[in-house]
């Protein structure tokens, strides 16, 4: 993460693969920058998928912070 936008290979590997009937759950881990744009400009660089809202850990942030979240996801 770069200042609210996501690092140039995960443009690549967006650009690169097809999405079609995934659901898509941008997230970072970074000390200052927050997530930014970068879900909703990954999104369009993908053209497919079903992008959802990220998150953005801190740089502390640990398993049981992640499984938290992913537990509040409700998937």
């Amino acid at each position: 993460m770069w200042r609210g936008i996501a690092a140039w290979p995960m443009n690549t590997f967006v650009e690169n693969n097809d999405f079609t009937g995934k659901t898509v759950i941008p997230f970072c881990i970074s000390s200052s920058s927050g997530i930014g744009d970068s879900g909703t400009l990954l999104a369009d660089l993908a053209g497919t998928g079903n992008w959802q809202e990220g998150m953005r850990f801190r740089s502390g942030a640990d398993e049981a912070d992640v499984q938290d979240w992913v537990s509040g996801l409700g998937l």
